[in-house]
Protein backbone atom coordinates (compact mmCIF):
# COMPACT_ATOMS: atom_id res chain seq x y z
CA UNK A 1 0.00 0.00 0.00
CA UNK A 2 1.48 2.98 -1.60
CA UNK A 3 -1.48 5.85 -0.78
CA UNK A 4 -3.97 5.98 1.70
CA UNK A 5 -7.19 8.32 1.57
CA UNK A 6 -7.61 10.92 4.21
CA UNK A 7 -11.15 11.35 5.78
CA UNK A 8 -13.06 14.34 5.30
CA UNK A 9 -13.58 17.19 8.20
CA UNK A 10 -14.50 20.32 9.22
CA UNK A 11 -11.53 22.67 9.79
CA UNK A 12 -11.91 26.03 11.66
CA UNK A 13 -11.42 29.41 10.00
CA UNK A 14 -8.52 30.95 11.82
CA UNK A 15 -8.55 34.30 10.54
CA UNK A 16 -10.04 36.15 7.81
CA UNK A 17 -7.05 38.77 5.85
CA UNK A 18 -6.69 41.15 2.96
CA UNK A 19 -3.15 39.49 2.10
CA UNK A 20 -1.74 36.22 3.40
CA UNK A 21 2.15 35.99 3.32
CA UNK A 22 3.16 32.88 3.73
CA UNK A 23 7.05 32.71 5.41
CA UNK A 24 8.78 35.48 7.32
CA UNK A 25 12.50 35.76 5.55
CA UNK A 26 13.44 38.38 4.41
CA UNK A 27 10.97 38.59 1.19
CA UNK A 28 8.23 38.14 3.94
CA UNK A 29 9.31 40.60 5.98
CA UNK A 30 9.17 43.24 2.89
CA UNK A 31 5.99 41.98 1.55
CA UNK A 32 3.98 41.73 5.22
CA UNK A 33 5.09 45.43 6.36
CA UNK A 34 4.63 46.64 2.53
CA UNK A 35 0.75 45.36 2.20
CA UNK A 36 0.00 45.88 5.63
CA UNK A 37 1.52 49.99 4.95
CA UNK A 38 -0.48 50.35 2.38
CA UNK A 39 -3.72 49.56 4.12
CA UNK A 40 -4.30 46.26 3.62
CA UNK A 41 -4.86 43.78 6.77
CA UNK A 42 -2.18 41.22 6.78
CA UNK A 43 -0.99 38.17 8.10
CA UNK A 44 2.33 36.14 7.93
CA UNK A 45 2.63 32.85 8.79
CA UNK A 46 5.67 31.31 10.14
CA UNK A 47 7.19 28.08 10.85
CA UNK A 48 9.59 28.94 13.12
CA UNK A 49 9.74 31.17 16.56
CA UNK A 50 10.93 34.54 14.96
CA UNK A 51 11.44 36.68 11.37
CA UNK A 52 14.53 36.52 9.71
CA UNK A 53 14.43 33.14 7.66
CA UNK A 54 18.44 32.40 6.44
CA UNK A 55 19.17 35.82 8.21
CA UNK A 56 18.42 34.45 11.48
CA UNK A 57 17.57 31.06 11.53
CA UNK A 58 20.82 30.04 9.66
CA UNK A 59 23.09 32.28 11.16
CA UNK A 60 23.63 34.49 8.14
CA UNK A 61 22.76 37.81 9.44
CA UNK A 62 24.13 40.53 6.76
CA UNK A 63 22.83 41.92 3.91
CA UNK A 64 25.44 41.77 0.98
CA UNK A 65 25.93 43.66 -2.00
CA UNK A 66 24.17 46.72 -0.01
CA UNK A 67 23.93 50.56 -2.52
CA UNK A 68 21.87 52.47 -1.51
CA UNK A 69 21.18 53.65 -4.96
CA UNK A 70 20.43 50.61 -6.03
CA UNK A 71 18.23 49.16 -3.09
CA UNK A 72 15.89 51.81 -1.09
CA UNK A 73 13.05 51.37 0.37
CA UNK A 74 12.55 49.00 3.38
CA UNK A 75 16.44 47.48 3.18
CA UNK A 76 17.86 51.09 4.22
CA UNK A 77 14.72 51.39 6.51
CA UNK A 78 15.77 48.45 8.29
CA UNK A 79 19.89 49.10 8.04
CA UNK A 80 18.94 52.32 9.33
CA UNK A 81 17.12 51.15 12.94
CA UNK A 82 19.42 48.38 13.73
CA UNK A 83 22.27 51.38 13.48
CA UNK A 84 19.72 53.67 15.69
CA UNK A 85 19.66 50.70 18.00
CA UNK A 86 22.85 49.67 18.28
CA UNK A 87 22.32 46.57 16.82
CA UNK A 88 24.55 47.26 14.14
CA UNK A 89 27.97 45.36 14.17
CA UNK A 90 29.64 46.94 10.93
CA UNK A 91 29.77 47.29 7.07
CA UNK A 92 32.93 45.96 4.96
CA UNK A 93 33.88 46.59 1.59
CA UNK A 94 36.41 46.77 -0.62
CA UNK A 95 35.40 49.88 -2.21
CA UNK A 96 32.50 52.64 -0.89
CA UNK A 97 29.48 51.21 -2.91
CA UNK A 98 29.36 47.90 -2.41
CA UNK A 99 28.38 46.95 1.62
CA UNK A 100 28.07 43.70 3.54
CA UNK A 101 26.09 44.68 6.65
CA UNK A 102 26.46 42.86 9.45
CA UNK A 103 24.29 42.63 12.67
CA UNK A 104 23.32 41.10 15.61
CA UNK A 105 20.83 38.32 14.92
CA UNK A 106 18.87 38.42 18.24
CA UNK A 107 17.83 42.20 18.51
CA UNK A 108 17.06 42.03 14.78
CA UNK A 109 13.85 39.60 16.04
CA UNK A 110 13.28 41.66 17.90
CA UNK A 111 13.65 44.80 16.03
CA UNK A 112 11.27 42.97 13.61
CA UNK A 113 8.36 41.80 15.91
CA UNK A 114 8.23 45.73 16.46
CA UNK A 115 7.87 47.05 12.81
CA UNK A 116 5.33 44.35 12.57
CA UNK A 117 3.38 45.59 15.29
CA UNK A 118 3.69 48.83 14.59
CA UNK A 119 2.62 47.93 10.59
CA UNK A 120 -0.26 46.52 12.13
CA UNK A 121 0.55 42.75 10.72
CA UNK A 122 -1.07 39.76 12.31
CA UNK A 123 1.79 37.74 13.49
CA UNK A 124 1.37 33.67 13.89
CA UNK A 125 4.51 31.80 14.60
CA UNK A 126 4.87 27.98 15.08
CA UNK A 127 2.29 27.14 12.18
CA UNK A 128 3.56 25.50 8.69
CA UNK A 129 1.64 26.54 5.56
CA UNK A 130 0.46 22.72 4.42
CA UNK A 131 -2.08 23.49 1.31
CA UNK A 132 -4.41 25.78 -0.18
CA UNK A 133 -8.02 25.96 -0.48
CA UNK A 134 -8.26 26.54 -4.35
CA UNK A 135 -11.41 27.22 -6.54
CA UNK A 136 -11.06 27.43 -10.05
CA UNK A 137 -7.60 29.38 -10.38
CA UNK A 138 -7.82 31.28 -7.33
CA UNK A 139 -6.58 30.48 -3.93
CA UNK A 140 -9.60 30.82 -1.03
CA UNK A 141 -7.17 30.18 1.64
CA UNK A 142 -4.11 28.85 3.24
CA UNK A 143 -3.94 25.39 5.48
CA UNK A 144 -2.02 25.85 8.48
CA UNK A 145 -0.64 23.11 10.90
CA UNK A 146 0.54 23.68 14.18
CA UNK A 147 0.30 22.71 18.10
CA UNK A 148 -3.90 23.54 17.93
CA UNK A 149 -3.79 21.22 14.85
CA UNK A 150 -5.08 21.81 11.24
CA UNK A 151 -7.08 25.54 11.08
CA UNK A 152 -7.44 27.38 7.81
CA UNK A 153 -6.83 31.16 7.04
CA UNK A 154 -9.03 32.83 4.39
CA UNK A 155 -7.41 35.74 2.27
CA UNK A 156 -7.73 37.91 -0.83
CA UNK A 157 -4.33 37.61 -1.95
CA UNK A 158 -1.70 35.31 -1.06
CA UNK A 159 2.24 36.08 -1.11
CA UNK A 160 4.46 32.92 -0.91
CA UNK A 161 7.66 34.03 0.68
CA UNK A 162 8.83 30.59 1.33
CA UNK A 163 11.58 30.49 -0.46
CA UNK A 164 10.65 27.81 -1.86
CA UNK A 165 7.53 28.03 -3.46
CA UNK A 166 5.56 25.63 -1.12
CA UNK A 167 2.60 27.54 -1.32
CA UNK A 168 2.42 27.45 -4.84
CA UNK A 169 3.33 24.22 -5.44
CA UNK A 170 0.84 22.60 -2.51
CA UNK A 171 -1.71 24.68 -4.41
CA UNK A 172 -1.06 23.40 -7.61
CA UNK A 173 0.43 26.39 -9.14
CA UNK A 174 2.83 26.41 -11.78
CA UNK A 175 6.37 26.05 -10.50
CA UNK A 176 10.12 25.56 -12.02
CA UNK A 177 12.14 23.11 -10.89
CA UNK A 178 15.43 23.42 -13.05
CA UNK A 179 19.07 22.60 -11.49
CA UNK A 180 22.57 23.39 -13.03
CA UNK A 181 22.07 24.17 -16.93
CA UNK A 182 24.56 22.68 -18.56
CA UNK A 183 27.84 21.04 -17.53
CA UNK A 184 29.00 18.11 -15.79
CA UNK A 185 26.55 19.20 -13.53
CA UNK A 186 23.41 19.33 -15.20
CA UNK A 187 19.85 18.85 -13.79
CA UNK A 188 22.05 18.71 -9.88
CA UNK A 189 21.00 21.18 -7.68
CA UNK A 190 23.29 23.20 -5.21
CA UNK A 191 23.02 21.54 -1.95
CA UNK A 192 22.51 22.83 1.59
CA UNK A 193 25.15 24.94 2.93
CA UNK A 194 25.69 25.57 6.84
CA UNK A 195 27.11 27.90 8.85
CA UNK A 196 28.70 28.00 12.70
CA UNK A 197 29.31 30.36 15.46
CA UNK A 198 32.17 29.74 17.79
CA UNK A 199 33.01 31.70 20.66
CA UNK A 200 35.95 31.60 23.14
CA UNK A 201 38.36 32.96 20.61
CA UNK A 202 41.02 34.83 20.73
CA UNK A 203 40.65 36.60 18.58
CA UNK A 204 43.93 38.82 18.97
CA UNK A 205 45.54 36.26 18.60
CA UNK A 206 43.60 35.04 15.65
CA UNK A 207 44.47 38.36 13.83
CA UNK A 208 47.93 38.27 14.64
CA UNK A 209 48.33 34.58 12.74
CA UNK A 210 45.87 35.86 9.88
CA UNK A 211 48.42 38.99 9.26
CA UNK A 212 51.41 36.40 9.37
CA UNK A 213 49.82 34.38 6.79
CA UNK A 214 48.26 36.66 4.59
CA UNK A 215 48.06 34.02 1.52
CA UNK A 216 46.32 31.70 3.56
CA UNK A 217 44.20 33.54 6.23
CA UNK A 218 43.99 36.96 4.84
CA UNK A 219 40.97 37.70 3.46
CA UNK A 220 37.15 36.19 4.16
CA UNK A 221 37.98 33.11 2.64
CA UNK A 222 40.97 30.99 4.31
CA UNK A 223 41.89 27.92 5.36
CA UNK A 224 42.82 26.22 1.94
CA UNK A 225 46.28 24.79 1.96
CA UNK A 226 44.99 23.03 5.81
CA UNK A 227 41.72 21.76 4.47
CA UNK A 228 43.43 20.40 1.58
CA UNK A 229 45.94 18.58 3.79
CA UNK A 230 43.78 17.58 6.96
CA UNK A 231 41.05 15.84 3.94
CA UNK A 232 44.36 13.68 2.26
CA UNK A 233 45.10 12.54 5.67
CA UNK A 234 41.60 11.77 6.94
CA UNK A 235 41.54 14.55 9.81
CA UNK A 236 38.81 16.99 8.28
CA UNK A 237 35.78 15.02 7.14
CA UNK A 238 33.40 17.26 4.44
CA UNK A 239 33.97 18.37 0.84
CA UNK A 240 34.38 22.29 0.85
CA UNK A 241 38.04 23.36 -0.13
CA UNK A 242 37.68 26.65 2.24
CA UNK A 243 35.94 28.53 5.07
CA UNK A 244 34.35 31.85 5.21
CA UNK A 245 35.50 32.98 8.48
CA UNK A 246 34.00 36.67 9.42
CA UNK A 247 34.57 38.37 13.22
CA UNK A 248 30.69 38.14 14.70
CA UNK A 249 28.69 40.76 17.27
CA UNK A 250 30.34 39.62 20.13
CA UNK A 251 33.92 39.71 21.37
CA UNK A 252 35.55 36.57 20.99
CA UNK A 253 32.97 35.23 18.19
CA UNK A 254 33.48 34.11 14.93
CA UNK A 255 31.11 32.88 12.16
CA UNK A 256 32.49 30.55 10.00
CA UNK A 257 30.04 29.20 6.68
CA UNK A 258 31.93 25.75 5.73
CA UNK A 259 30.17 22.46 5.92
CA UNK A 260 27.91 21.83 2.69
CA UNK A 261 26.32 18.90 1.66
CA UNK A 262 26.15 17.88 -2.04
CA UNK A 263 22.66 16.71 -4.03
CA UNK A 264 23.15 13.64 -6.47
CA UNK A 265 21.48 13.93 -9.03
CA UNK A 266 17.05 13.26 -9.08
CA UNK A 267 17.86 14.57 -5.42
CA UNK A 268 16.06 17.79 -4.50
CA UNK A 269 16.27 20.70 -1.98
CA UNK A 270 12.48 19.53 -0.36
CA UNK A 271 12.99 15.89 0.13
CA UNK A 272 12.39 14.93 3.39
CA UNK A 273 15.01 11.93 3.59
CA UNK A 274 17.73 14.49 1.71
CA UNK A 275 16.94 17.04 4.65
CA UNK A 276 17.46 14.69 7.72
CA UNK A 277 20.63 12.94 5.87
CA UNK A 278 21.72 16.84 4.63
CA UNK A 279 21.07 17.59 8.90
CA UNK A 280 23.33 14.35 10.04
CA UNK A 281 25.83 15.10 7.99
CA UNK A 282 26.44 18.69 8.57
CA UNK A 283 26.66 18.35 11.78
CA UNK A 284 29.44 15.99 11.41
CA UNK A 285 31.15 18.04 9.37
CA UNK A 286 30.93 20.96 11.64
CA UNK A 287 32.17 18.98 14.58
CA UNK A 288 35.36 17.79 12.44
CA UNK A 289 35.65 21.72 10.89
CA UNK A 290 35.49 22.77 14.92
CA UNK A 291 38.64 19.85 15.80
CA UNK A 292 40.47 20.99 12.80
CA UNK A 293 40.30 24.72 14.25
CA UNK A 294 41.06 24.04 17.93
CA UNK A 295 44.14 21.83 17.06
CA UNK A 296 45.53 24.21 14.20
CA UNK A 297 44.78 27.31 14.13
CA UNK A 298 45.71 29.97 16.79
CA UNK A 299 43.41 31.68 18.78
CA UNK A 300 41.13 28.58 18.63
CA UNK A 301 42.88 26.48 21.24
CA UNK A 302 39.97 27.40 24.13
CA UNK A 303 37.25 27.79 21.56
CA UNK A 304 33.84 26.14 21.16
CA UNK A 305 30.53 25.80 19.35
CA UNK A 306 28.16 28.19 20.30
CA UNK A 307 25.31 27.80 17.66
CA UNK A 308 24.47 25.47 14.93
CA UNK A 309 21.14 26.39 12.64
CA UNK A 310 18.28 25.22 13.25
CA UNK A 311 17.46 24.74 9.65
CA UNK A 312 19.34 24.27 6.30
CA UNK A 313 20.73 26.35 3.98
CA UNK A 314 18.62 25.43 1.70
CA UNK A 315 19.98 26.89 -1.70
CA UNK A 316 17.83 26.16 -4.71
CA UNK A 317 14.63 24.49 -4.89
CA UNK A 318 10.86 25.49 -6.68
CA UNK A 319 10.55 28.63 -7.75
CA UNK A 320 7.19 30.00 -9.11
CA UNK A 321 6.38 29.66 -12.61
CA UNK A 322 5.64 33.62 -13.37
CA UNK A 323 4.33 35.75 -16.39
CA UNK A 324 7.81 36.38 -16.76
CA UNK A 325 11.01 34.33 -16.64
CA UNK A 326 13.97 36.59 -15.40
CA UNK A 327 16.70 34.80 -17.35
CA UNK A 328 20.73 35.05 -16.70
CA UNK A 329 20.94 37.18 -20.05
CA UNK A 330 18.63 39.46 -18.52
CA UNK A 331 21.06 39.59 -15.63
CA UNK A 332 23.92 40.53 -17.19
CA UNK A 333 23.11 43.25 -19.68
CA UNK A 334 21.55 44.99 -16.95
CA UNK A 335 18.07 44.90 -18.72
CA UNK A 336 15.56 47.32 -17.91
CA UNK A 337 11.35 46.21 -17.85
CA UNK A 338 9.03 48.33 -18.74
CA UNK A 339 7.21 46.84 -15.63
CA UNK A 340 10.59 46.90 -13.54
CA UNK A 341 9.48 46.88 -9.57
CA UNK A 342 12.96 46.69 -8.14
CA UNK A 343 16.52 46.78 -9.13
CA UNK A 344 19.55 44.07 -8.13
CA UNK A 345 23.06 44.27 -8.54
CA UNK A 346 23.65 41.00 -6.83
CA UNK A 347 25.74 38.59 -9.50
CA UNK A 348 25.17 34.68 -9.29
CA UNK A 349 26.49 33.18 -6.15
CA UNK A 350 26.80 29.40 -7.31
CA UNK A 351 27.58 26.85 -5.08
CA UNK A 352 28.68 23.23 -6.51
CA UNK A 353 26.68 20.44 -5.53
CA UNK A 354 30.03 18.99 -4.90
CA UNK A 355 32.75 21.57 -3.54
CA UNK A 356 32.93 23.98 -6.17
CA UNK A 357 31.96 27.85 -5.50
CA UNK A 358 31.78 30.68 -7.96
CA UNK A 359 31.10 34.40 -7.09
CA UNK A 360 32.15 37.05 -9.01
CA UNK A 361 31.06 40.81 -9.02
CA UNK A 362 30.79 40.85 -13.09
CA UNK A 363 27.03 42.00 -13.62
CA UNK A 364 25.66 45.48 -13.66
CA UNK A 365 22.97 46.05 -11.79
CA UNK A 366 19.49 45.22 -13.55
CA UNK A 367 15.93 45.28 -13.35
CA UNK A 368 13.18 42.76 -12.19
CA UNK A 369 10.28 42.96 -13.52
CA UNK A 370 6.78 42.58 -11.90
CA UNK A 371 5.64 39.90 -14.11
CA UNK A 372 8.47 37.57 -12.75
CA UNK A 373 6.63 38.15 -9.10
CA UNK A 374 3.37 36.97 -10.84
CA UNK A 375 1.34 33.39 -10.92
CA UNK A 376 0.71 32.44 -14.56
CA UNK A 377 -2.03 30.40 -14.30
CA UNK A 378 -3.05 31.63 -10.79
CA UNK A 379 -5.26 34.51 -10.54
CA UNK A 380 -4.59 35.98 -6.93
CA UNK A 381 -0.77 34.23 -6.63
CA UNK A 382 2.49 36.55 -5.95
CA UNK A 383 6.13 35.44 -5.32
CA UNK A 384 8.69 37.30 -3.30
CA UNK A 385 12.45 36.43 -2.45
CA UNK A 386 14.08 33.45 -3.79
CA UNK A 387 10.59 32.34 -5.23
CA UNK A 388 10.21 34.57 -8.08
CA UNK A 389 10.08 33.69 -11.70
CA UNK A 390 13.68 33.01 -12.72
CA UNK A 391 16.13 30.53 -14.68
CA UNK A 392 18.69 28.79 -11.87
CA UNK A 393 21.51 31.42 -12.83
CA UNK A 394 19.65 34.36 -11.89
CA UNK A 395 18.23 32.64 -8.81
CA UNK A 396 21.36 32.44 -7.52
CA UNK A 397 21.61 36.12 -7.40
CA UNK A 398 18.08 37.32 -6.46
CA UNK A 399 17.49 34.83 -3.45
CA UNK A 400 19.97 36.80 -2.00
CA UNK A 401 18.51 38.68 1.69
CA UNK A 402 18.82 42.64 -0.26
CA UNK A 403 16.87 41.66 -3.53
CA UNK A 404 14.78 39.81 -1.15
CA UNK A 405 13.64 42.66 0.65
CA UNK A 406 12.83 44.51 -2.44
CA UNK A 407 10.75 42.09 -4.15
CA UNK A 408 8.79 41.52 -1.30
CA UNK A 409 8.33 45.33 -0.69
CA UNK A 410 7.14 45.24 -3.81
CA UNK A 411 4.66 41.90 -4.22
CA UNK A 412 3.49 43.48 -0.68
CA UNK A 413 2.52 46.41 -2.09
CA UNK A 414 1.17 45.06 -5.07
CA UNK A 415 -1.08 42.79 -3.22
CA UNK A 416 -2.59 45.65 -1.25
CA UNK A 417 -3.48 48.00 -4.42
CA UNK A 418 -5.26 44.47 -5.66
CA UNK A 419 -7.28 44.53 -2.80
CA UNK A 420 -7.99 48.02 -3.20
CA UNK A 421 -8.92 48.25 -6.86
CA UNK A 422 -11.11 44.67 -6.57
CA UNK A 423 -8.81 43.10 -9.73
CA UNK A 424 -6.23 40.17 -9.52
CA UNK A 425 -2.53 41.13 -8.84
CA UNK A 426 -1.79 40.16 -12.53
CA UNK A 427 -4.16 43.95 -13.45
CA UNK A 428 -2.69 45.91 -10.86
CA UNK A 429 -1.79 49.30 -12.69
CA UNK A 430 1.77 48.97 -12.91
CA UNK A 431 2.32 52.33 -13.45
CA UNK A 432 0.37 53.13 -9.72
CA UNK A 433 2.82 50.62 -8.17
CA UNK A 434 5.77 51.65 -9.46
CA UNK A 435 4.95 55.37 -8.15
CA UNK A 436 3.88 54.22 -5.01
CA UNK A 437 7.13 51.93 -4.53
CA UNK A 438 8.98 55.31 -5.73
CA UNK A 439 6.91 56.96 -3.14
CA UNK A 440 7.98 55.00 -0.33
CA UNK A 441 11.75 55.03 -1.39
CA UNK A 442 12.52 52.10 -3.03
CA UNK A 443 14.42 51.84 -6.54
CA UNK A 444 12.06 50.27 -9.44
CA UNK A 445 14.27 50.73 -12.71
CA UNK A 446 17.98 50.78 -13.53
CA UNK A 447 16.73 53.86 -16.27
CA UNK A 448 16.63 56.10 -12.91
CA UNK A 449 19.98 55.25 -12.17
CA UNK A 450 22.78 57.60 -12.54
CA UNK A 451 25.22 57.35 -15.01
CA UNK A 452 28.05 57.58 -12.29
CA UNK A 453 26.52 54.81 -10.57
CA UNK A 454 26.54 53.06 -13.81
CA UNK A 455 30.27 53.52 -14.71
CA UNK A 456 31.07 52.17 -10.74
CA UNK A 457 29.58 49.11 -11.78
CA UNK A 458 30.97 48.56 -15.33
CA UNK A 459 34.33 49.57 -13.36
CA UNK A 460 33.81 46.39 -11.23
CA UNK A 461 32.94 44.15 -14.41
CA UNK A 462 36.71 45.03 -15.52
CA UNK A 463 38.49 44.49 -12.63
CA UNK A 464 36.63 41.18 -12.42
CA UNK A 465 37.51 39.97 -15.84
CA UNK A 466 41.08 41.42 -15.08
CA UNK A 467 40.87 39.05 -12.60
CA UNK A 468 39.62 36.12 -13.96
CA UNK A 469 42.01 36.12 -16.50
CA UNK A 470 45.42 36.58 -13.97
CA UNK A 471 47.04 33.45 -13.47
CA UNK A 472 46.15 31.28 -9.93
Amino acid sequence: MNRVMEPEREVPVFHEADVIVVGGGPAGIGSALAAARNGAKTILIEKANGLGGMQTQCLNPRFTEVDPDVSGGLVQEIIERLKYEGAFVRQSSRTSRYKAVSFDPEYYKYLLDTMMTEAGVKLVYHAFGVGAIKEGNTIQGIVIESKEGRKVVLGKVVVDSTGSAEIAWKSGAACLDQGFPDGPEKGRHMGFGYAVTFRGVDTEKFDAFRKEHPEEWGAFIGGKSLIKKAKETGELYGNRGAFYVVPHFSPGSIWILGPHYGLPLGHTGWQLEDLTKGEIDLRKQAWSAYRLLKNHVPGFENSYIDQLPTHLLLRDTRTILGEYVLTASDMRQGRAFDDAIAISNHAPDVFGPDAEHEFVGNVPPYDIPYRSLVSKGTDNLLAAGATISTDFITFAATRYCTPSICTGQAAGTAAALAVRSKVAPKNVDVSLLQKTLVKQGARTSVKHLAQAVLDDYQARIKRARRSSMSPA
